[in-house]
């Protein structure tokens, strides 16, 4: 029933999967791989070797917002007259970074943690090669989760799981005991948890981790690396990650106040590329803001504006 492709990416990660399903007519296409025009002309390969025509795709649906994910899903909807489908919360985050040309906070953030003025330039200079792919998207069905999808041969469940972004969706297939995770479980790796101003994304993500543990699941379909089973152990994994990554800022900020800046120079001590910091310094602040609210850390806000952490007293 779920046929996986998988796409070059001209980052770390180096490729990204995206799902072909059948439909009772056609096909949908779950995700769309990175805007270039290696990634295209695999994904056209690929779909040409299962006879499958771009007129065949009926219907687009989105996991989440990332570039890796959406990067193609306008030339797809131009080829192939699909319908787009996306969770409601990912199409407003879309617009919202679509009008600010990037994250609207992403000075405030800069700010907040420590990062300093010439080094935040060039994160942003390195981030830029992404925006073409924020461009606001118009679906034909708005999901909120709970939604079932009909395909060849069964369902597919919507589960709503915010985290790694505001409205990341995974796909259950019922008959089959298949989870289609997008990014919000993997299996050798976790996915960046970014902070959003006046929210808790790193409680959000873990709660939706453990919505998926009564799941029946068999077989777990990423968008990264190979299919895995036994889903319980690789979310109890996951959460213990953030539990260690957790106690390892509170051993670094028991000695001195630091910024996530700082912190994020601590933790990654063999050095990160500007593209990279990036998403260090908002993971930092995730995990930061999750601590505050259990109050765990207390803050300082420093003359420049930065905000400076340490650890609280038992």
């Amino acid at each position: 029933m779920i046929q996986t492709i998988t796409l070059p990416v001209p980052w770390e990660l180096k490729s990204v999967n995206v799902h072909l399903v059948e439909l009772d007519e056609g096909f949908m296409l779950i995700d769309s791989g990175v805007a270039t025009e290696e990634c295209f002309q695999v994904l056209e390969s690929a779909l040409a070797e299962r006879g499958v025509k771009w007129t065949d795709v009926r219907t687009l649906l989105l996991t989440h917002y990332h570039p890796d994910h959406i990067g193609l899903s306008w030339r797809i909807l131009e080829l192939s007259g699909a319908r787009l489908v996306m969770h409601r919360a990912d199409v407003a985050y879309l617009a919202e970074l679509t009008r600010g040309n990037g994250v609207p906070y992403y000075a405030h953030a800069m700010r907040i943690g420590g990062v300093p003025t010439e080094l935040a330039e060039e994160m942003e200079r390195a981030l830029r090669g992404n925006r073409p792919a924020f461009r606001t998207h118009h679906p034909h069905q708005t999901l909120d989760g709970g939604e079932t999808l009909a395909v060849r041969g069964g369902t597919l469940q919507v589960i709503s799981t915010p985290g790694h972004t505001p409205g990341h969706v995974c796909l259950y297939s019922p008959e089959h005991r298949t989870l289609i995770s997008g990014d919000h479980v993997l299996q050798n790796i976790t996915p960046n948890i970014a902070w959003h101003p006046s929210q808790d994304m790193l409680a959000t993500y873990l709660a939706s981790l453990d919505l998926l543990l009564p799941y029946e699941i068999d077989l777990v379909i990423p968008s990264h690396g190979a299919p895995f089973e036994d889903h319980r152990a690789v979310i109890r994994g996951t959460a213990e990650h953030h539990e260690e990554r957790c106690g390892t800022i509170l051993e670094h900020i028991a000695r001195t106040p630091m910024t996530a800046h700082e912190l994020t120079l601590a933790m990654w001590s063999r050095g990160l590329s500007a593209f990279h910091h990036n998403f260090a310094v908002f993971e930092i602040l995730a995990h930061l803001e999750y601590m505050s609210r259990r109050g765990q850390i207390a803050s300082q806000t420093r003359s420049d504006g930065a905000i400076a952490w340490t650890r609280k007293l038992d």
